[in-house]
């Protein structure tokens, strides 16, 4: 059962070592990113229409709410998190957030 053990993870070794680094970092990019360009440098995050990461938008995908408000970062008056509320925050305006 040990010998068993050993081989297993002996191939699992090779196979991670055998991979090209590209799969590599496809597998560690997550799914809600767009890929690296082909110069290989980071793509910025896509802004949805409301001018924040389409990742994070509460107004695009309202599911979101709970994890702001259980980070205590929501405003109520305006029903979006603080950190997006460019009526709060003029500042967030200036950057594009509307």
């Amino acid at each position: 059962m040990r010998s068993i053990l050993v081989v297993c993870l002996a191939i699992a070794a090779l196979a991670l070592a055998c991979s090209s680094p590209e799969k590599q970092r496809a597998a560690e990019t997550p799914l809600d990113q767009p890929a690296a360009a082909s110069t290989g440098t980071p793509t910025a995050a896509a802004k949805c229409e409301h001018g924040v990461d389409k990742a994070l938008c509460t107004r695009c995908d309202p599911r979101l709410e709970s994890v702001f408000k259980a980070k205590g970062d929501w405003c109520a008056e305006h029903s979006r998190p603080e950190s997006q509320c460019s009526l709060c925050h003029p500042e967030l305006a200036a950057a594009g957030v509307k």
